[in-house]
């Protein structure tokens, strides 16, 4: 008796936690790949999966941070070509205007500054974080609205600074390799013929269970999780309300660098409109990990797992090879996903505190 209920109440912990829902939806999806694609329970196909959220995984993670803080940033694609754009452009020592302020500003960087281009390249997306976040608790304007204004400020602003053209270098720092090469000590195990991880995948993997830790056992975490669930309460708790929105909003900027300097390292190149519409597969990413639009729950883990999910669900769709979905129309499987995720994720929390 003593061993069912002791069962019962681990399936309803499990059940009643934001990875519930988007792990059995990942077990879900990947055995039906596995038995319809033929070339899916392969390295090389698992291993570009993960290599593909490398950098939307980064995007994810602020993305589900404010949703959990009941907040939404569309600008995150700017931000990260303002990253692209300063690593690149510093580490390099490239004649553009970034570098010629600095030079006169009496920076040294001729001939590139690897440590002032990573500084650069996260310090600024963060202030554009924290001028949301500002704007967001000065004028109690909707986030998604303060975002959607400040995407096209900060698009203009990237297009000033890096002139309106692309930017790419043919160095090979060992840089770049640090943070996106091909980790092939572990693609060369005998075991994983034809893999190709990247080491990008270790950084956004250490970025989840550092803000894992930061949502579930810290107090700002708890602050996160409070002011999402409710403004009132929040204050009633002592939660300091404004502080914790501009904090996560600076956050999901920081996160937004790290995927601008995941990204350059890999292209050796940016653009100004880098990674348009990254912000909307991220909150479905977050979404479908479980993360609630009314704010107030959800999960790091949980945001991993719903973006693997979406890029296992385009790489299994191209491998199945349907005439009738191609890369033009796959959101709309996107849009059905998150759907089915959200009833389902729904049925597991109903059922748990039933």
């Amino acid at each position: 008796m003593r061993k069912n209920s002791t069962y019962t109440a681990i399936l309803r912990h499990f059940a009643n936690s934001p990875v519930a829902g988007p792990l059995l939806t990942f077990v879900l999806v990947f055995i039906t790949f596995l038995i319809y694609v033929p070339n899916f329970a392969t390295w090389r196909t698992i291993s570009g999966i993960i290599t593909a959220v490398s950098i939307s995984g980064f995007v994810t993670m602020g993305i589900t941070i404010l949703m959990i803080a009941g907040e939404f940033d569309l600008s995150v694609a700017p931000m990260i070509a303002m990253s692209g754009y300063l690593f690149g452009t510093i580490s390099t020592g490239a004649d553009s205007v970034i570098v010629k302020t600095l030079l006169t500003l009496g920076f040294p960087v001729e001939g590139g500054n690897l440590g002032l281009a990573i500084f650069a390249a996260l310090l600024v997306p963060s202030i554009m974080g924290a001028f949301n976040g500002l704007i967001l608790v000065l004028t109690n304007i909707p986030s998604f609205i303060v975002t959607l204004g400040t995407r096209q400020i900060y698009r203009g602003i990237v297009w000033i600074v890096a002139g309106g053209v692309l930017f790419q270098t043919i160095e090979k720092l060992p840089l770049y390799e640090v943070f996106n090469g091909r980790f092939d000590i572990v693609n060369k195990l005998p075991f994983l013929e034809g893999a190709n991880f990247r080491t990008a995948m270790f950084w956004m993997l250490g970025a989840a269970i550092l803000f894992q830790f930061v949502l579930v056992r810290t107090r700002f975490g708890n602050h996160i999780f409070a002011v999402g669930g409710g403004e009132g309460a929040a204050n009633a708790q002592g939660v300091r309300v404004n502080r914790t929105r501009v904090m996560a909003f600076i956050l999901n900027g920081f996160l937004a660098g790290m995927a601008g300097i995941i990204s350059f390292s890999q292209f050796r190149s940016v653009r100004v409109a880098e990674q348009a519409g990254i912000e909307l597969t991220a909150i479905a990413a977050s979404v479908v990990g479980g993360a609630l639009l009314t704010g107030g729950y959800g999960s790091v883990w949980g945001a991993i797992i719903g973006i693997l999910i979406i890029n296992m669900l385009r790489s299994g769709v191209i491998l199945l090879k349907i005439p009738f979905i191609s890369a033009d129309n796959f959101p709309a499987i996107v849009g059905v996903t998150i759907i089915a995720a959200v009833i389902f994720n729904n049925y597991l929390r109903n059922r748990s505190s039933s």
